[in-house]
């Protein structure tokens, strides 16, 4: 071997290494979870709040719990009010710019409404008849507890059941 060999090499091998170490250091960041000092994102990008209503009292004539948050009211879930060919083609309306809160009867007793991301503080729970008389409302103040996810990106919240009794 001379000279010239070896001094060809050697930049060679550590420009290789340099490059291994770069690709080390960016893979390390990235993959870290984005906690580092240079990223700071956000990993949940979406999550469901659900709240859970008890009916006490005469339950056979309910057939609709609402949700209220100001003006804003659920609306029975489309598994719900669809068979099953039309859920198979059942799309949300484009347009709509906040999805709306879902209401499913779980059973006689039970209800959960969907709310998306939200956690309301002060809700009004509503069960009506088939023919649209309301059976029971009531004003409510809930407490949320986060879950999941962090205090700064936020994450799902639980309430604790409600219950709504039925004098009619």
């Amino acid at each position: 071997m001379n000279g010239d060999n070896i001094a060809n090499t050697v930049p060679a091998t550590a420009v290789k290494h340099l490059v291994g170490l770069c690709a080390v250091f960016i893979a390390s960041a990235v993959l870290s979870g984005c906690s580092g000092p240079i990223m700071n994102a956000c990993t949940a990008i979406g999550w469901a709040n659900t709240l859970t209503v008890t009916l006490d009292g005469g339950t056979a004539d309910v057939s609709l719990v609402q949700l209220c948050i100001d003006d804003e009211c659920s609306i029975p879930a489309p598994s719900d009010i669809l068979g099953p060919e039309d859920l198979e083609m059942y799309t949300p309306d484009p347009r709509a710019v906040k999805l709306p809160y879902f209401a499913s009867k779980i059973n006689d007793h039970s209800w959960e409404i969907d709310l998306s991301m939200s956690s309301p503080d002060k809700v009004t729970l509503r069960a009506f008849s088939a023919n649209g008389i309301v059976l029971a409302e009531e004003d409510m103040t809930l407490s949320w507890v986060r879950v999941g996810g962090s205090e700064r990106c936020g994450g799902p919240e639980e309430a604790a059941p409600v219950t709504i009794e039925i004098t009619t």
